[in-house]
């Protein structure tokens, strides 16, 4: 009897903890905050309302899920499908596979494909980047350098036209073309974002 009562109190905890891992997050644009890392890249699914399979193992034959729920079992990077946009957090790559981060503790590997682009972190700042935004201008403002003085800028507002001149380890120096200054700030620091990335205009 007590053995009976062991196991169904253990089975109870298996579902219990199954469905609270199963709960869905409500996502954002930018879903940094849900996965805590860098990465080396980010990986573009270029439709992203075609199915993609997600893997457990570097070698692409044991299937991780084939009914991929975006906020339950991926948390995508940057979120908003009907405008196109789809990224996923890149960790690891080569010819075979992409290892991307699907929450803040799991990976999966996906198979490199047409349908998939990847962008170093370079490459995406300078070239996909509409406009950047500080997460908190008091703690992480814009400076005339790296580590210079902080500087206040006229009219600037969030949604304003940048592009990324320069990429210096955890800084960039920015254009922005609405107000017509260039500036430095820093990006990342550890394994935490400290700007938010505009693709849209």
């Amino acid at each position: 009897m007590k053995r009976l009562k062991k196991n169904l109190l253990l089975y109870l905890l298996l579902v219990i903890t199954t469905s609270f891992a199963q709960k869905k997050i409500k996502l954002e644009y930018q879903n940094d905050n849900l996965i805590k890392q860098i990465g080396i890249g980010l990986v573009q699914q270029v439709k992203p309302h075609e199915s993609v399979l997600f893997y457990k193992d570097r070698e692409c034959s044991q299937i991780k899920t084939r009914d991929v729920n975006y906020g339950r079992n991926v948390i995508p990077f940057l979120y908003k499908v009907d405008y196109g946009i789809l990224f996923f957090l890149c960790v690891e790559r080569n010819d075979k596979y992409y290892k991307i981060a699907i929450n803040k503790d799991d990976y999966a590997y996906i198979k490199p494909t047409v349908k998939l682009l990847f962008y170093d972190w370079e490459d995406f700042l300078k070239n996909q980047v509409t406009s950047i935004e500080s997460k908190d201008l008091k703690a992480n403002p814009f400076f005339d350098k790296i580590n210079g003085k902080p500087i206040y800028l006229k009219n600037y507002q969030t949604d304003d036209e940048s592009e990324v001149l320069e990429v210096h380890n955890d800084w960039l120096k920015i254009k922005n073309n609405t107000i017509k200054r260039t500036y430095w700030l820093q990006w990342r620091k550890n394994n935490n974002f400290l700007i938010y990335l505009n693709l849209l205009m």
